[in-house]
Order: structure tokens, then C-alpha cells, then sequence
């Protein structure tokens, strides 16, 4: 009869612990971290490359000749806009960018954000109304828009209109958002069409208006 209770109590004692550890495990397996979604590690990329890339002499030449128009044409016809720009960009804000979107800035934009780390008040904007952005706020635009499906890793947005509409650069073609619509072969091109809208060389949808203040805006013909 001993062993009898000795054997059930020896059985309550192992269901019992049995018991406790299942409660004291199963917590545990509750809070292990699920699987990241491909949108969420796009949201947290690992570490961009810390040098910039080298554009060529021809690139610099291109991009350079092709601001030269439009900030000629500005301090020509509206001043207001064209006090408006911020300083440039300096290289180590730009390798802190790079850094922090997870890879390499195309050559195009690092040349354009040394010339002009975006806009203030009244700032230029390419037709109808899209504002270069700067570098701090390149990395917030790209921070709100990782998340949704239409958008590519390796894209960078660079100026940004109304509603949220937003030209960004994938594999160095610029491209507008959310229409996902091809706009121009790289920012060279767009820059110099600009330019010709500027000096009104090429009919187009928007003509440029000055207002008595000296600001630009973009008027549709």
C-alpha cells in the first residue's frame, strides 16, 4: 500500500513540475521576435558604404553646365527664388546620408546636392512644383515612403510636390512617385529641360511665371 502512494505521489510530483515548466516555458516562445517583413528590413537597412562614388570629368562637366543654366536664368529673371537656395551639401553630410539609406548615392545627385542642399521659402522647383530636397530631408521622405509596396530598394527621392508626389532616382533614371512613371533619362536631362522651359526654347505643358516679388512659380499653358 506504501508504494502504491509513494508511486502516485512520485507521478504528482512529475505531472506537477511538468506543469510549471510548460507555464514557465510557453511565455518565452510568446515573446521570441517574429520574422521581419521584406518591407520592414527595407525600412532598417544595414550600413551604406562610407566613401562617396567619384563622378567622372564628363559627368561633373554635364551636371554642372546644366545648373549653371538654371541658376543663371534665375539670377537673371527672379531673384527671390534664387536667394533661396540652402548652402551645399558637404561630404560628410552626404557619406552620413549614404550611411543611414544603406547604399551608394547616384553620381548625378551628389553633385547636385553639392551645388544646392535644397530649398527654403519661395525656393525653386522644378515644373509643376516639385522642391529639390536636402539631405535631412532625403533621409525623412525615404523613411516614410520604404514601407510601401510600390517602393524599390535603392530608390531616392530628391524633390518632392504636392500631395505627396514625390521624383525619385532608380538605377539613375528619375522617376515620379506614386505613378511610378518614367519623367526623364537622369537628372541631367531633366535639369536641362528645365533650363529650355526656363529660357523658353521648347513649348511645354507649364511656362515659368514671375511674380513682382521676384518668385518663380510654374503656370500650365
Amino acid at each position: 500500500m506504501r508504494v502504491v502512494v509513494a508511486i502516485f505521489a512520485i507521478g504528482g510530483l512529475l505531472i506537477g513540475a511538468a506543469l510549471v515548466l510548460g507555464i514557465a516555458i510557453e511565455p518565452d516562445r510568446a515573446a521570441a521576435p517574429t520574422t521581419a517583413t521584406s518591407s520592414g528590413v527595407r525600412c532598417r537597412p544595414p550600413e551604406g558604404p562610407l566613401t562617396l562614388v567619384e563622378p567622372t570629368p564628363d559627368v561633373v562637366g554635364r551636371v554642372n553646365a546644366a545648373w549653371a543654366r538654371v541658376d543663371g536664368w534665375l539670377a537673371d529673371n527672379a531673384a527671390a527664388t534664387a536667394a533661396a537656395w540652402n548652402t551645399p551639401a558637404t561630404r560628410t553630410e552626404l557619406i552620413g546620408l549614404q550611411r543611414d539609406l544603406g547604399y551608394q548615392l547616384p553620381a548625378e545627385l551628389i553633385i547636385s546636392l553639392g551645388r544646392h542642399d535644397g530649398v527654403g521659402a519661395d525656393g525653386f522647383s522644378f515644373p509643376p512644383a516639385y522642391q529639390p530636397l536636402s539631405v535631412r530631408e532625403i533621409r525623412t521622405t525615404t523613411a516614410d515612403l520604404c514601407a510601401d509596396p510600390g517602393w524599390r530598394e535603392g530608390d531616392v527621392p530628391f524633390a518632392k510636390g504636392e500631395s505627396g508626389a514625390v521624383l525619385y532616382l532608380h538605377e539613375g533614371s528619375v522617376y515620379r512617385f506614386p505613378a511610378m512613371q518614367r519623367h526623364a533619362s537622369d537628372v541631367t536631362e531633366l535639369l536641362d529641360r528645365t533650363a529650355s522651359r526656363l529660357e523658353g526654347e521648347s513649348p511645354a505643358e507649364y511656362r515659368p511665371d514671375v511674380d513682382a516679388l521676384g518668385r518663380l512659380r510654374w503656370v500650365r499653358e
